[in-house]
């Protein structure tokens, strides 16, 4: 956990990256502590993102996602408020886009709509996930959300610490501004990114298509709500400015500011 740390007046700067979430976390945090007192809140910082992986990292077999997609198909897989609260988050934004954002786009066998074969049952403790039968193959992938679901959690945690000012930058593309810190950011903000940062760059599919967005361009967000920014950046990448008609969150994007 490489870091610096700085005494200031009136504040004291921590700076700190590490890998994390398959990208490379930047935490900036200002406040009046010892680089001991920095260091415990890192440590826990680190304890929440690896909390995020186990939830919801496709990627990792023994994530609670990854083990509920394996069995829903077979019979109702009862999952984690926390899981159920993305997954329901995550359907919601697919009906508030005309099907633009989409976690099963990544499915061998996608096609338009195919995310209606995906389930929620909601309980007291959570609820449950049931897949349809007859599309074993589907995927479930929240790499679109999980970033900004991860700094609405640091949102919460780092004031536990006595850190009100901050800077949290998950891959250059989530950036969580908090109190004063040295970014033009709006302080409890988020600035989200996405698109192809190179011509030879494509990792977002169009789900109406299910095809590559290919070119080089990119589109940014700033939002209050970190997820919302995922959602939207996203939904902006697919479409183009003038069709743009996404305006559901009651924000504006980066590129209708003036």
């Amino acid at each position: 956990m490489p870091h610096l740390f700085r005494p200031a007046h009136p504040v004291n700067r921590y700076y700190s990256w590490f890998s994390a979430l398959h990208t490379r976390v930047d935490m900036l945090l200002l406040a009046q502590l010892s680089e001991a007192e920095f260091e415990t809140a890192e440590n826990a910082v680190h304890q929440e993102l690896h909390a995020v992986e186990r939830i919801g990292n496709r990627f990792d077999q023994n994530s609670e996602l990854s083990q509920a997609v394996q069995l829903a198909t077979v019979h109702p897989v009862t999952i984690s408020q926390e899981l159920y609260a993305l997954l329901e988050r995550s359907l919601q934004a697919n009906r508030d886009t005309c099907g633009l954002f989409d976690i099963t786009v990544n499915s061998p066998n996608f096609h338009p709509g195919i995310i209606n074969d995906v389930q929620l049952i909601p309980s007291a403790k959570g609820g449950s996930l049931i897949l349809n039968p007859n599309n074993p193959s589907i995927i479930l992938d929240l790499s679109g959300i999980l970033k900004g679901y991860t700094l609405e959690r640091l949102r919460i945690l780092l004031p536990t610490f006595g850190i009100h000012d901050a800077l949290i930058n998950l891959g250059n593309s989530s950036i969580l501004s908090l109190g004063n810190n040295p970014s033009d950011i709006p302080s409890g903000h988020c600035l989200t990114t996405s698109g192809n940062a190179t011509h030879q760059r494509q990792h977002i599919r169009n789900p109406l298509t299910g095809k590559f967005i290919t070119g080089q361009r990119q589109v940014s967000v700033t939002t209050k709500n970190a997820i919302d920014g995922e959602i939207l950046s996203t939904t902006r990448f697919i479409q183009s400015a003038k069709e743009s008609t996404l305006n559901e969150f009651g924000i504006r994007s980066a590129t209708e500011k003036g």
